[in-house]
């Protein structure tokens, strides 16, 4: 903005400040016109803001004092920047006393000129088209500001993008730095020359306090504390050339904006600690580590998991909105649920419901319309956004959250084919609660040399298998919170003793795991009892039971009704060990074709075949109990071995790739 100490520098306006004094107190004064108004009254409504008035001397000298008085009083409220008199004779003796008077109490710039008025015709337009440059040209610098101002302050980036877009907006060298500890939390840009930085590193460590530009090294320095400490944060600019008022203005709101940025990054850190506490407490619950679990959690949220029962919920969302998905859960889950972001997945969200009521603990789904359920909280918090579905459990002690949660998992894959997007997990699936004691003696005696291991141990072994089987290695590692080769080497120990003699199990073999895996969710409901059990079932006559053959009979029978070549598919899919190149070999199609007819196996058959392993075991299962074809091993009795007993590899079985191109 142009300023009366410039209009006064300009030869052809022959403008001067009436006296010293005036010229000290009003030269930066900002000036964006100038009109010539030859018969100057009080009583007259001006546009005059910000604009220099120039009038005939003789206007003034013929009114009284109270009358200059009220003028210049007029002046000041219109917001003039400042009045000229044009003079005829000598400027300086021609300025009537009481207007210089009266101009100095009010504080009104007041200057001579000896100027034409048509010559401030073409001031005026003049001063009005760099006034129009100027604001265009801080508007673009307020928009490129603005542009790099990040979209929430909740990034850690944020005070790097503050500092980058202040840098880019003012042409500067712009320092943010924490003067206690010496860090440097921002600077921008980066390759500033020495002497740009070696001048802001001096003027933080100088104990120079002022606000207001000044001139170090040829070069003009601005220092702005930043927050409430004035010896802490700085914000600091440096620029070859002089910081005008928007300048600083900008700066201003930069360093503002800084302590908001400081504030919230606080906040996140302590966030960022709670959402760790309550990450370890739900590996505690799958690890089976209640106690520990229930005294961590008492920190956070007092008597959250003071029950004995909780239901299991997994969210499914897109992996680039989790986080905001989870920022908007935790207020209406807080001290209702442990939400947790799942350690494996990252498009899912874990939450843990404590269940108080007697109806919950006994099972079923929760009723319709029940305002407080945290299903019907999910529920809401999902609406409307694409991607996202709701897989629940049924109610499970705190000793089987792992359990619950392999259950809640697998209930994603019905949720993802209603509308509502969201499937409860009823149990009518399941073959092991249906087999009667037969099947828990089978189960005592296939884990028996697993159960007689010490108590620790034996928990520390089930509980990992029982994730182990349902996922892979990497992401049952990530679950359990535990490194991969600590699960590798667990699941090597259960092959081996349930093996024996120098013969461990073959866990890469997709029938020996799902034997496994039946023998353990039998193992869930089984009660020790007293003396021996005599003539142990095998496994053949149990699966030759009413109630195995009706469940295998139900699971399959979606795939009656499907495509001719779906069923062969699905089957040679399980003989070839889960592997989809053998699969498309034997079946003599591409391996895209091989993962089409899979899913559209998974969306008939309501199991998840694509991301864990649950439901491979429960297909496997059913065509065994149906077919006899895969033929299972009866562990503990004809146990089926591995070939090459090599140190501990990732056995779990390929599954197919659910992203697969269709063919």
């Amino acid at each position: 903005m142009s300023t009366l100490g410039y209009l006064e520098r300009l030869p052809e306006l022959a403008l001067a400040f009436a006296d010293e004094a005036n010229r000290s107190a009003h030269h930066d004064r900002g000036v964006v016109g100038a009109q010539f108004v030859p018969h100057l009254t009080a009583g007259a409504e001006l546009d005059v803001a910000d604009c220099l008035v120039i009038t005939e001397a003789a206007t003034l000298t013929a009114l009284a004092p109270a009358g200059v008085d009220r003028l210049l009083r007029s002046l000041e409220r219109h917001g003039a920047a400042g009045l000229a008199l044009a003079l005829r004779g000598d400027p300086a003796g021609d300025v009537p006393p009481v207007v210089r008077q009266t101009a100095l109490r009010l504080s009104i710039p007041l200057m001579t000129t000896r100027a034409r008025a048509e010559v401030w015709t073409c001031v005026d337009r003049g001063l009005s088209r760099t006034w129009q440059r100027q604001a265009t040209q801080h508007m673009e610098r307020i928009a490129q500001y603005v542009g790099h101002l990040p979209d929430g302050f909740h990034r850690p980036d944020a005070p790097e993008h503050l500092v980058t877009g202040l840098s880019k907006s003012l042409a500067a060298y712009v320092l943010f730095v924490d003067s206690t500890v010496g860090e440097v939390r921002a600077e921008y840009p980066l390759d500033a020359p020495d002497v740009h930085r070696y001048t802001a590193h001096d003027i933080v460590l100088s104990k120079e306090t002022s606000r207001s530009p000044q001139f170090r090294n040829a070069l003009h320095v601005v220092k702005l504390t930043v927050g409430r400490s004035a010896d802490a944060l700085f914000l600091v600019m440096v620029s070859a050339t002089p910081f005008e008022g928007e300048t600083l203005a900008l700066a201003e709101h930069t360093a503002k904006l800084l302590v908001l940025a400081q504030d919230v990054a606080q906040v996140r850190r302590l966030t960022d600690s709670a959402r760790g506490v309550r990450l370890g407490v739900f590996q505690m619950l799958i690890g089976g580590q209640i106690v520990l679990a229930q005294r961590a959690m008492e920190g956070l949220s007092p008597g959250l998991l003071q029950v004995e029962h909780v239901r299991v919920y997994v969210i499914a969302t897109p992996s680039r909105s989790r986080d905001e998905l989870v920022g908007a859960l935790e207020p209406v889950t807080d001290g209702r649920a442990l939400l947790v972001r799942c350690p494996a997945r990252n498009d899912h969200i874990i939450a843990v419901e404590p269940l108080r009521r007697t109806g919950h603990a006994a099972g079923g789904t929760p009723r319709a319309g029940r305002p407080h359920a945290l299903v019907d909280v999910l529920t809401d918090a999902i609406a409307g956004r694409p991607g996202c579905a709701i897989g629940g459990s049924r109610p499970y002690g705190l000793a089987d959250v792992a359990d619950a949660y392999s259950e809640a998992a697998n209930a994603l894959v019905s949720a993802h084919h209603n509308a509502e997007r969201v499937g409860m997990f009823d149990g009518s699936s399941q073959l092991a609660p249906l087999l009667g004691e037969a099947a828990h003696s089978w189960a005592e005696h296939v884990l028996a040399p697993v159960l007689g291991l010490p108590y620790v141990v034996r928990d520390e072994l089930i509980g990992t298998m029982r994730i182990a089987l349902d996922f892979p290695y990497t992401e049952t590692a990530r679950i359990l919170g535990a490194h991969r080769n600590t699960v590798a080497a667990r699941a090597a120990r259960v092959a081996e003793v349930l093996g024996g003699e120098g013969r461990p199990l073959d866990l890469k073999d997709v029938r020996v795991r799902t034997v496994l895996h039946l023998a353990l969710s039998l193992f869930r409901t089984w009660n020790p009892r007293g003396g021996g059990v005599p003539d142990e079932p095998s496994l053949p006559s149990i699966l030759r039971s009413a109630p195995a053959r009706t469940w295998a009979e139900d699971l399959l029978h979606p795939l009656r009704g499907a495509a001719p070549s779906l069923a062969p598919t699905v089957r040679t899919w399980v003989r070839c060990n889960l592997h989809i190149d053998d699969t498309a070999e034997a079946v003599g199609v591409g391996a895209a074709t091989v993962r089409k007819r899979l899913r559209q196996a998974e969306a008939l058959l309501q199991r998840d075949l694509s991301t864990g392993l649950a439901g491979a075991h429960a297909l496997t299962l059913a065509l065994a109990t149906t077919t006899g074809d895969p033929s299972l091993p009866t562990l503990g009795q004809d146990r089926l071995c591995t070939r090459d007993p090599a140190g501990p590899q990732d056995c779990a079985p390929v599954p197919y790739a659910g992203d697969g191109d269709p063919a």
